[in-house]
């Protein structure tokens, strides 16, 4: 290739040309780049991960493909990890395919077949020493032989397709000796799989299989049967502390929100702080709020909250900027959401492109939304389980659950939307999705929740919260404050 230099063009960040050809890279959500060049080879990565419109111009595989058609021996590729059963486009190009798997011998009684999570097996509480069954003679094939089972792999096809597409698939199973074992996937799905949104990942990435969702809406009057009497301390199992604030014309709304390890929740406190959000009073509510310090179970300082995220998206969008551009070092963040499929919770860097010019995160808030609503679905506490306090009131449930997912089609094509009735009001959910991302906010910054909850649960509980029993003998207990050293 040329060297790069400013003024050579064969030789930029998105084109590189070389004798007999050009690359050309480009984004999925650029329309331009799309359809700026005929192309013969195309190469799609991460399709179902792509926009469901290109700046207004339609599909952007479809786009993209219409780019080939110059050429008779054109060739265009697709890859994904899928995602959500019916709106995953590697499914659907799968689908109408000649769907090739890949079949392995058995190193015992040589038997081919397709690698499924149903026969992976391992002892009681040893997930990590995990093995593979075989389907055919019940044989335990360890890890160290898939080397031998893949050199002698064939791929199948399962179906005729439309006689031009091949597909492939592929799961982690499959991952050489080295590199993922069966123990790990056992291992990871131990961890998430009372968890529905981590469960998801797991299902998409580790069996690259498409997950299911449960359409049915949360019953919100069920969830108050949940309601817990934890007193006015912070809860033992507590961490760190977070907050969500919705900015509405006529006041605030904040929820205070506990993490504990794998992300089970508690909502501490719920506040409604009326005033007009031009006016500097409700701010100033607000900011002591946020400073307030809460005393926990366990014999620590009293805790503050580590990091908040307020929505800048209403009519007061100046108002919370410049609350937030003084507060910075303390964590109070500056957010908008963004629906769509593909947007991740906290993103990798903000954007300073904005009026206030201050650092503004873009928040996946239907990835939240999926998380909490298959959370609430949970009825054992544990990983991702939500916790509420016994005073909360019928309304705020009602809030929690008021949205739900709906299908629209544009241009033919499925787009998952997230959608409540005009009547109902939905700034619970909308605290609890920032109070979320919140917690994404800080450990995209290294903090780490579980080692946080393991650190606290050394310390004691405060003598009043003791069991009680018959004592022997008992010195007089001594006062232990472990403080994180994570900022």
């Amino acid at each position: 290739m040329k060297p790069a230099r400013s003024r050579d063009s064969g030789n930029t960040v998105l084109s590189k040309e070389f004798p007999g050809g050009i690359l050309l890279m480009t984004g999925a959500n650029s329309a331009v780049g799309l359809s700026s060049a005929p192309i013969r080879y195309l190469f799609m990565d991460e399709v179902d991960r792509f926009p469901g419109d290109a700046d207004g111009e339609g599909d952007p595989v479809a786009l993209a493909i219409q780019r080939t058609a110059n050429f008779s021996n054109r060739k265009v590729l697709l890859t994904s990890t899928p995602t959500i059963k019916g709106f995953s486009r590697v499914e659907a190009a799968y689908a109408e395919s000649d769907q090739r798997q890949f079949w392995v011998p058995c190193p015992a009684c040589g038997g081919f077949q397709v690698l499924s999570w149903a026969q992976v097996k391992w002892p009681k509480g040893r997930r990590a020493d995990a093995h593979y069954e075989c389907a055919h003679c019940q044989a335990e094939i360890q890890d160290y032989q898939k080397g031998w089972m893949l050199e002698n792999g064939v791929w199948r096809a399962a179906a005729e397709g439309n006689g031009r597409t091949a597909g492939f698939h592929l799961s982690s199973l499959y991952s050489p000796h080295g590199w993922t074992s069966w123990g790990d996937i056992a291992a990871e799905h131990g961890l998430v799989h009372k968890d529905p949104s981590r469960l998801k990942v797991w299902v998409n990435t580790k069996l690259g299989e498409t997950w299911e969702e449960d359409a049915d809406r949360v019953d919100g009057e069920g969830l108050l049967a949940r309601r817990e009497d934890w007193g006015e301390l912070i809860p033992s199992d507590v961490a760190v502390l977070t907050a969500g604030i919705d900015v509405q014309d006529d006041r605030l709304e904040m929820e205070i929100v506990g993490w504990g390890r794998d992300e089970e929740s508690w909502s501490i406190d719920y506040r409604v702080l009326w005033g007009d959000p031009s006016s500097p009073a409700v701010w100033e509510d607000l900011d002591n709020l946020l400073r307030r310090p809460l005393p926990h179970s366990r014999q620590l300082p009293d805790i503050t909250i580590r990091a908040a995220a307020i929505d800048t998206g209403g009519h007061h969008t100046l108002k919370s900027y410049a609350f937030c551009r003084s507060r910075q070092g303390r964590r109070v963040w500056a957010i908008k959401g963004r629906g769509g499929m593909g947007v991740p919770i906290w993103p990798r860097k903000p954007s300073t492109r904005n009026k206030g010019k201050v650092p503004l995160f873009i928040v996946g808030v239907d990835a939240c939304k999926e998380a909490i609503l298959s959370r609430l679905r949970i009825e054992e506490a544990g990983p991702g389980y939500l916790h509420f306090p016994m005073g909360r009131e019928a309304d705020y449930f009602k809030q929690l659950t008021a949205e739900s997912v709906v299908t629209r089609y544009h241009k033919g094509r499925p787009i998952r939307e997230w959608k409540k009735r005009d009547s109902d009001r939905n700034e619970a959910l909308d605290c609890r999705v920032y109070g979320m991302a919140a917690l994404q906010g800080l450990i995209a910054m290294g903090f780490r929740l579980n080692h946080e909850v393991e650190r606290i649960a050394e310390v004691p509980l405060k003598d009043a919260l003791k069991p009680s029993g018959p004592v022997i003998a008992r010195a007089k207990p001594q006062r232990r404050v472990i403080r994180s050293s994570w900022m």
